[in-house]
């Protein structure tokens, strides 16, 4: 095993593994979520960006990235990637079974935030909720990441409708 330095990376080298902890509906996963939110365009050519195994975005300071392990698998290497790039990180967890849940590491922080879940009105900002009752609450769009106390939904029947787990198909557009 190759120990890289964060201050000096050799040139070429990737800063996150190969893409073995990543399938193709994992990467589907993760550019339907990157064209959802507004961080991609439609129609721009996501093989590019998920070869990396990231989607780092400069303008709204947030990087994107996906798994299908399970937590805590893949929090170092993302942990390096969040403190090289110095940007919030998205890490997007799917799983065949469950579907898509997201866990948040704020640019600076030691701390992940787990076990988020997509969540959006038809038409609206993607937004991450807690997948249990109490937590805070991001708001995810072309400007980045923000945090909010306040939760998105008035009641409980709005968030259960909202909530978007991308178990079929990966779509996470919010259409009903």
């Amino acid at each position: 095993m190759n120990m890289i330095t964060l201050q000096r990376p050799l040139e070429g080298e990737p800063l996150l593994p190969p893409t073995t902890y990543r399938t193709y509906r994992t990467l589907s996963r993760m550019a339907a979520f990157l064209s959802a939110t507004g961080l991609s365009c439609e129609g721009e050519d996501m093989s590019a960006h998920t070869a990396d195994g990231f989607y780092a975005d400069r303008s709204a300071s947030v990087v994107v990235t996906a798994t299908s392990c399970d937590r805590p698998l893949f929090f170092p290497e993302c942990e390096a990637l969040a403190k090289f790039l110095q940007m919030d990180l998205v890490l997007l967890r799917f799983d065949p079974l469950l579907g898509a849940s997201f866990d948040v590491l704020m640019a600076g922080s030691q701390s992940w935030l787990c076990d988020f879940l997509a969540w959006r009105r038809d038409g609206g900002d993607m937004w991450l909720v807690p997948a249990r009752a109490s937590g805070p609450y991001f708001c995810l769009n072309e400007d980045g990441l923000e945090a909010c106390e306040g939760a998105p939904y008035a009641n409980g029947s709005e968030r259960y409708s909202g909530i978007l787990r991308a178990i079929e198909a990966p779509s996470f557009e919010g259409r009903f």
